[in-house]
């Protein structure tokens, strides 16, 4: 602290700084909806088991396999990816999108988003990558970030959009649904760099929660509504879950397993219990007791995609998603594609 003679100071003036920089990125929209695929895969011998789930997906054009994931706050990734298995998803007509996820716990993702050095690394590698493997795309699947280091994670997507732009790359982003305690993930501002912004239309109910659907109409037509307002419709795309929850509701608490479309029917089948539409869900819902339990089912199915499905085209979405490859009954597929024309 101090003081400065007056003498020192020149008489009061005002300037305007002058820059010829501007910020561009322009959006990379598909000329068709996208109809994603997401493979989970934890191995690479386990790539092999994606022909067979493609063989019956009519209508995928993308299909997006998880193969990177965070390994330490320096931007280290572990990678799955195999330049013959692009080939092949290209030989059937399909864009490759890999995942990029973030679910190893022990990482401080504060230092890494925080750090342009490992943002850099993180960057670079993908992009690496996709040139020598030919992606077409990446889905960047953060989510674990907290408020506190929100603001550096965007930074990171900002950062990671530009070299997809500059390397003919589209980069979506998956987000749960628009809630007041998620809102530091800023679609709005995810839509001003990423081409596509994904929202997890699922998990509405989930392991650890009270019983309910995976995802009831309503609670996809909330979220759908509410991105809506940050997110041009063109650049929103729906998630769609291709599993359920079976659960048993017991004196001794409430727990529950995620399944296959099939698999959930064959449990409701085997009870000999019926399954009625519930028209405030929008789904097929069945229950029985067993074992000093009672089990609940919200069915995923044919006519339960189609409701969502309805409000996807309604809306003028940029297209659906599908979690996961694999989890869905074969028939679903002529449904999705009924609703994917423009």
């Amino acid at each position: 602290t101090g003081y400065i003679k007056t003498s020192s100071l020149s008489e009061p003036f005002s300037a305007k700084e002058e820059s010829s920089y501007q910020e561009s990125y322009t959006t990379n929209l598909k000329d068709h909806k996208i109809c994603l695929g997401w493979f989970q895969v934890t191995n690479k011998a386990g790539n092999a088991n994606a022909s067979q789930y493609v063989a019956q997906a009519s209508g995928l054009n993308t299909i997006s396999p998880t193969w990177y994931s965070i390994v330490d706050n320096a931007g280290n990734l572990s990678s799955l990816a195999d330049a013959g298995w692009v080939s092949s998803m290209h030989d059937k007509g399909l864009e490759v999108w890999p995942l990029l996820s973030d679910f190893e716990k022990d990482i401080d993702y504060a230092s890494l988003y925080a750090s342009r050095k490992a943002r850099t690394r993180l960057i670079n590698q993908l992009i690496k990558d996709a040139r020598s493997y030919g992606y077409d795309g990446i889905n960047v699947d953060c989510e674990n970030v907290k408020s506190a280091y929100a603001k550096d994670y965007l930074q990171m997507i900002r950062e990671l959009s530009i070299a997809c732009q500059a390397n003919g790359l589209v980069m979506s982003i998956d987000n749960y649904k628009p809630q007041s305690f998620n809102s530091f993930y800023r679609l709005k501002e995810q839509a001003s760099f990423a081409d596509y912004v994904i929202i997890m239309g699922y998990d509405e109910h989930y392991n650890g929660s009270d019983a309910g659907s995976v995802a009831s109409l309503p609670f996809v037509k909330e979220g759908i509504e509410d991105a809506l307002t940050m997110v041009p419709k063109e650049q929103l795309i729906n998630a769609v879950p291709f599993y359920t929850r079976i659960w048993n509701v017991s004196a001794a608490g409430t727990t529950s397993k995620a399944v296959g479309m099939q698999a959930a029917v064959d449990n409701m089948s085997a009870s000999g219990a019926p399954a009625l539409w519930d028209e405030s869900v929008s789904q097929y819902f069945g229950s029985y007791d067993k074992d000093g339990a009672t089990v609940k089912i919200w069915f995923e199915e044919e006519r339960s995609i189609e409701e969502k499905m309805k409000l996807i085209k309604e809306n003028q979405l940029g297209g659906v998603a599908c979690w996961k490859l694999g989890m869905e009954k074969p028939a679903v597929w002529s449904v999705i594609q009924n609703y994917m024309s423009e």
